[in-house]
Parts: C-alpha cells; sequence; structure tokens
C-alpha cells in the first residue's frame, strides 16, 4: 500500500464516516470502532480501489449493520434508552442529527435503517444503495417505502439552531432560578421527559409526561440529589442547542431538545456516568 496517499483518502472521508457509523448505531464510540475497522479493510485493498468514498462507504455500513443485527446490541436496548450524545461540530447544511430522529430510527430493522440513512442523510440514489447493501434496486425503493412508513405519525422537531438556541436559554434560566412557573410555559401540552443512566447511574425508570410533573421532577432531583455547585452551560449537543449539567468540572448531565413552535415537546436527559465521563474535556475544548 502507499502509505501517504491511503492515508490522505481516509483522512479526507473520515469525518463523513464517522458521521454516518453514528446515524447507524447511535454510539459515538461504536462509530469510531467501526471506523477503525473499515482503516483496516482499507489498508490492505487501498493500490486497488479506484472510488475511495464509495468503498469505505459500504465497509462502514456493512460493518454497522453487523453490529445493529445482533441479538446483543437488541437486548441492550432497554424500554427507555438514548443514544450516546454527539458533541462535535456538525455543518449548518447537514441532514438531521437530533437525538428525537436517532430515537425513531431505533423502531426501524436493520436494512430499513441504513437504506434510510444512505438516501436522506448520505443523498446516495439507489443504485448506490443497492451496491452496498447488497440488494436490488427495486427492493431497495421497497425498503425505503417500509421505512417511511415507520417514522410516519411520529412527531418531528425543529432542525433549527436558532429557534431552540433561544428556548434552550429560557430553560436554563428557569432551572437556575428554580422557576416552576417560567418551566411550565415553556414546555408543550403534551411535553415528555427521557432519562437514561446506564447501569451505573440514576434516572427515572419511565417517560416523565406533562409540563407540571416535567417540572417538578427537574427541580426536586436538583434540589435534592445534585451539588450545590451544579449549574447548566449550553453546548452543542447532536448538532443543535443543548445543556451540559455540570459540577466540580465534571459532567453529570447532558440534555438535548425535541423543538417546536417556540414550545420544548421533548427533553432527553442522558446521565450515564460511562458515557459522560470524558464530555467535560470534550466540550470545554470546543
Amino acid at each position: 500500500m502507499r502509505t501517504e496517499p491511503a492515508l490522505a483518502d481516509f483522512l479526507g472521508q473520515r469525518p463523513r464516516l464517522r458521521l454516518l457509523a453514528y446515524r447507524l448505531l447511535g454510539s459515538a464510540s461504536e462509530a469510531d470502532d467501526v471506523v477503525q475497522d473499515a482503516w483496516l479493510k482499507w489498508c490492505r485493498v487501498a493500490d486497488g480501489v479506484d472510488d475511495p468514498a464509495a468503498f469505505l462507504t459500504t465497509q462502514v455500513t456493512r460493518l454497522a449493520l453487523d453490529r445493529l443485527r445482533t441479538a446483543r446490541r437488541r437486548a441492550a436496548l432497554g424500554a427507555q434508552w438514548l443514544p450516546e450524545p454527539w458533541v462535535e461540530p456538525v455543518a449548518a447544511d447537514e441532514f438531521d442529527l437530533s437525538t428525537g430522529l436517532l430515537l425513531l430510527l431505533e423502531r426501524l430493522t436493520p436494512d430499513q435503517r441504513a437504506v434510510y440513512v444512505l438516501r436522506e442523510a448520505m443523498d446516495l440514489d439507489f443504485a448506490e444503495i443497492a451496491t452496498i447493501v447488497e440488494k436490488n434496486v427495486a427492493t431497495c425503493r421497497q425498503i425505503m417505502s417500509r421505512a417511511r412508513v415507520g417514522l410516519k405519525g411520529e412527531p418531528r422537531f425543529a432542525w433549527d439552531a436558532e429557534q431552540t438556541a433561544t428556548v434552550v436559554r429560557r430553560f436554563a434560566a428557569a432551572c437556575d432560578q428554580r422557576d416552576y412557573t417560567a418551566l411550565v410555559a415553556l414546555l408543550g401540552g403534551e411535553a415528555r421527559l427521557i432519562s437514561y443512566a446506564g447501569k451505573n447511574g440514576k434516572a427515572a425508570l419511565n417517560p416523565i409526561l406533562g409540563p407540571d410533573r416535567i417540572s417538578r421532577f427537574l427541580l426536586g432531583v436538583r434540589r435534592k440529589f445534585l451539588p450545590a455547585d451544579f449549574r447548566l452551560r449550553q453546548i452543542t449537543v447532536n448538532g443543535l442547542p443543548g445543556l451540559s449539567g455540570e459540577s466540580d468540572g465534571q459532567v453529570r448531565w447532558m440534555l438535548s431538545f425535541g423543538v417546536a413552535d417556540d414550545r420544548i415537546h421533548r427533553i432527553y436527559l442522558q446521565a450515564d456516568p460511562d458515557l459522560l465521563s470524558g464530555a467535560g474535556a470534550q466540550t470545554t475544548s470546543r
């Protein structure tokens, strides 16, 4: 392998490949593992590949599909699960990377998810997708149709950083000021809070529904269980304004939101200490 050209080709594709793998898996750490495996495959064949982008896209998709199809992964996703937050910059013209959409994609079969992501997020045509997933074009079109049906009727929130930022700032201020009335006013009538803390943290076992219950939950948890120096800091989570809840330099919460019509309709509270242990350095360095 000609090391320098092959490395340059791979590094040029790596940001796109990581986002592809993350969209397919909902895990930044798993995405990095998949991209690393694709790199090892690339090292073995780079000299004979005419289209590095197509080859690497194919390898990352197939490696991610292998993971999606494992029974072990499905068993690990409980009734209440949240994807690992993506805290790196996302280009303004990127397709929706929101937590809400990633949760919706979990409802699809692995093949449906792959075809949907390749078509909608990666903007590939069905001939390219068919080659990648090793099916014919007609089958890929049918899979895409079923994926759209699977997502139909579920709420989709604004992929709009400016609108989200305004509401998130108000939410953080209301939490910091312990202002129950302001919090209730920011939440849509059918708002839902989903929290996840993995095996080593604490979170609500079921979704919390409605402005009153959500507000009481957030203020109660903060008062009873979080340190006095706990503060919310605005960051970018999954390409949209979100919040990092920190105390003594440690990230304890990471929140992302589903916003529409200037109201918060979903709050996604990631409190898994194993996922957040390195998040402080990542978010501070940006």
